[in-house]
């Protein structure tokens, strides 16, 4: 009998390991150097740049893979004097191809202290390009970093909610289920205490899954879709969130503009700027203050050109936030948007405006600051309004939000009763799942036990494909294969290759806790699979199940 929790015990290395799957998402070029400028880590990126395995790479002086001279001197730089404080940009070249690479002190950073050897810097290597198209790399540099870590941070509350929010429906139910009349006289003390206790926890849960996947598609680094939008209604719906962020010590006013024309940017571009410059207020009135937000339609014209470097003629929507800060002085307000140079840990904080620069100016918008001593800031942001032309914007079926919509909503009575909303499922249908947590195999299995179907579990992607193999042998082929994209042994995304290769017709779902990028306005990743994203809830689950299964196979 095939064992239901085939779960590995973590290795020693399992953080390091960690970092170097994190560092492998890159496609730049990253190496990992310690206080002897040794090579500790080399991602892929820096395998295939160049072509020596990691092997070859550990342990050899930077100096002696890339040859390095300083842009300011024109020197060579034969032994690199490691930053600790300030980045570090020098020329390189690898197999003759002009790079550029930029050492990143880490030094300050506690995360790194229990690594033996304790790494000293980071190295990104890219290739050269224009001095016009460096602008705000580093800003990107840090971003992408964080976001690395961030959707690391939310993977694994998305795993966690996803056993949480399942198993609190399922007790809710079965307290329901003994609390139908006649409620027998002891349990009756569980209207009052029990059932309202575990509901708050399944709509904190909920709450909790909406705040991941906005921290996710934040964090995302695949491009997100432009559409048109209106500007008032975004920040609406955003100022919620703003007034829990900033606290009850400053006070929101809203002002909209009437008749505001739609304008043409991302959706979450929007919130990300506008909670970044919010933070910014929040952090200069450390006593509380006041914030006004405001909306209108501009026109920017030759004389505003000419004496603002970066914008452009035309018709914007402009945002204006003012706050009743303390100001800044000239000095400040010219490095506003500057990487802080720091000796301590880099926050998102001090990496907001940077970013909001990069945004706005990736989107061809424009950024004005004006700042009075004692009197206060303002920041007026000019979005590009709807470009020529009819431009129809996704139902909301087809927003990649809408797994989590449907997990927001509260789920029909019973919707988890053996059966309950689910007719045409075939009954008796084996499903093997391919889960390395030990929990949400639990979870899994409970939810597919009581609809009806038998599951099998295993922890590892080599005993899944063996077990897939054995079991179709037998005559009795899986309806159903669920795959978590991390598996050890073998990852889930080859694990559905191997058996889409042997079983064309073979149905797969594959679950992760990270956001992947899907093909189109489906809900298939680019190679075809079906997928759900983590954290769903049971009736999410049994809904995706089904609408597989009723799927002919071809």
């Amino acid at each position: 009998m095939p064992s239901r929790s085939n779960k590995r015990n973590p290795e020693p290395t399992a953080t390091a390991a960690m970092l170097k799957n994190a560092a492998d998402i890159f496609s730049e070029a990253l190496f990992l150097i310690d206080r002897s400028r040794r090579i500790i880590l080399a991602n892929n990126a820096a395998q295939k740049m160049t072509t020596l395995e990691e092997t070859n790479l550990i342990g050899q002086q930077i100096e002696s893979i890339l040859l390095l001279d300083n842009p300011q001197t024109e020197l060579k730089v034969t032994s690199i004097k490691l930053p600790s404080k300030q980045l570090l940009v020098l020329r390189a070249k690898i197999h003759a191809v002009p790079h550029s690479a930029t050492f990143l002190p880490l030094n300050y950073i506690p995360y790194f202290a229990a690594f033996k050897p304790r790494p000293t810097a980071l190295a990104i290597v890219t290739p050269q390009i224009s001095t016009q198209a460096q602008d705000h790399t580093t800003a990107t540099i840090y971003q992408q970093i964080l976001g690395q870590l961030t959707m690391r941070i939310a993977h694994d509350f998305s795993n966690s909610l996803t056993s949480i929010i399942g198993n609190a429906e399922l007790i809710e139910e079965q307290i329901s289920a003994l609390l139908r009349p006649p409620i027998p006289e002891p349990l009756t003390t569980l209207l009052d205490q029990g059932l309202p206790e575990i509901q708050d926890v399944v709509r904190k849960s909920r709450e909790m899954a909406q705040f991941i996947n906005t921290l996710q598609q934040y964090a995302r680094q695949q491009p997100t879709s432009s559409r048109t939008l209106d500007l008032n209604t975004a920040i609406t719906e955003t100022i919620t969130m703003a007034r829990s962020l900033l606290g009850r010590k400053i006070q929101i006013e809203f002002l909209p503009s009437e008749e505001l024309p739609q304008i043409y940017m991302d959706r979450l571009r929007i919130d990300q700027i506008l909670l970044s410059i919010l933070v910014n207020s929040k952090n200069a009135m450390p006593a509380g203050g006041r914030v006004t937000i405001g909306t209108e339609e501009v026109f920017l014209d030759a004389e505003f050109v000419a004496t603002h470097p970066g914008a452009r003629e035309g018709s914007y929507t402009r945002l204006s936030i003012t706050d009743s800060s303390a100001g800044m002085d000239s000095g400040t307000l010219k490095r506003i948007f500057d990487i802080p140079n720091s000796d301590k840990t880099p926050d998102l904080a001090s990496l907001g405006l940077p970013t909001v620069y990069s945004i706005l100016k990736q989107f061809k918008g424009y950024i004005d600051v004006e700042s009075w001593i004692g009197k206060g800031t303002r920041f007026d942001i000019y979005f590009p309004q709807t470009p020529p032309g009819p431009i129809t914007p996704p139902s909301v079926e087809d927003d990649d939000e809408v797994l989590v919509l449907h997990l927001l909503r509260q789920p029909t009575q019973n919707a988890l009763s053996p059966r309950a909303g689910l007719p045409n499922l075939p009954s008796g249908s084996l499903i093997l799942v391919a889960e390395d947590e030990t929990h949400i195999q639990r979870f899994i299995e409970r939810v597919g036990t009581r609809a009806g179907y038998e599951t099998i579990i295993t922890g590892d992607g080599n005993a899944a494909l063996g077990l897939y193999r054995k079991l179709t042998k037998e005559g009795n082929q899986p309806a159903l294969l669920i795959s978590d994209l991390g598996l050890p042994g073998m990852d889930g995304r080859t694990l559905c290759n191997a058996i889409r290769q042997e079983h064309p017709t073979a149905r797969v779902l594959l679950t992760s806790g990270y956001r992947i990028e899907l093909e189109g306005n489906s809900r298939k990743t680019k190679d075809g699979f079906d997928f759900l994203q983590k954290p769903f809830a049971p009736n999410i689950l049994l809904s995706t199940i089904e609408r597989i299964l009723s799927k002919p196979t071809i």
